[in-house]
């Protein structure tokens, strides 16, 4: 059995039949094969620019250590100038003196590079040497313009001074500014008066 060749016989046809084929052959396959630019344009912006693995950053001021963060990995959005941060550990130096005034960890974090505000979660642990305290939540929130440190209303924050004191309570806050924290929710523990 002979096969006839198609494009001897479409060259047969008469040049307007020809061109309608042709019209109508555009139209199926641009009908059958659509893009989604829109979803593609949503997963490109989800995807980092920049990971880095096993990350060692120091930061340096006027020749002194200001900042020692290591990292498993640290995702960079350029569009969205946030950094995500897994299993971050972190060290902050003063002007003033070359041990660490404070010494903080945390399962995830992140940072918008704009703002330099922070979010901390999956067990975070902060130590504030030159105030002998430390703070232990499931996450907390930095706002750098207020100089505030934030736990979640509905969740416990755990406060331990070195002089045996201990709190747990909701609605914590620290302000920066004045060194000072509070609870707005319910409290329980044990506080150490200074005796003069």
């Amino acid at each position: 059995m002979n096969v006839p060749d198609i494009s001897v016989m479409y060259r047969m046809l008469p040049r307007y039949v020809r061109n309608l084929v042709l019209f109508v052959t555009i139209l199926i396959v641009s009908s059958a094969c659509s893009f989604d630019y829109s979803s593609v344009s949503e997963t490109e912006s989800e995807r980092p620019d920049l990971v880095m693995q096993d990350v060692d950053y120091v930061r340096v001021k006027d020749g002194k250590i200001t900042l020692h963060m290591q990292a498993d990995q640290v995702d960079r959005f350029e569009q969205k100038r946030l950094l995500q941060v897994q299993n971050i550990r972190f060290e902050q130096f003063s002007k003033e003196n070359s041990s660490p005034e404070a010494v903080g960890s945390a399962g995830y974090a992140q940072f918008w590079t704009a703002t330099s505000d922070a979010s901390f979660a999956e067990g975070v642990r902060i130590t504030v040497n030159s105030e002998d305290l430390s703070v232990e939540a499931s996450t907390l929130q930095w706002n750098n313009g207020q100089k505030k440190l934030f736990g979640p209303q509905n969740d416990q924050v755990l406060l331990k001074r070195k002089d045996g004191s201990i709190l747990s309570g909701k609605g914590f806050s620290a302000d920066g500014r004045s060194r000072s924290w509070t609870f707005a929710g319910p409290v329980s523990g044990t506080y150490q008066e200074e005796i003069k």
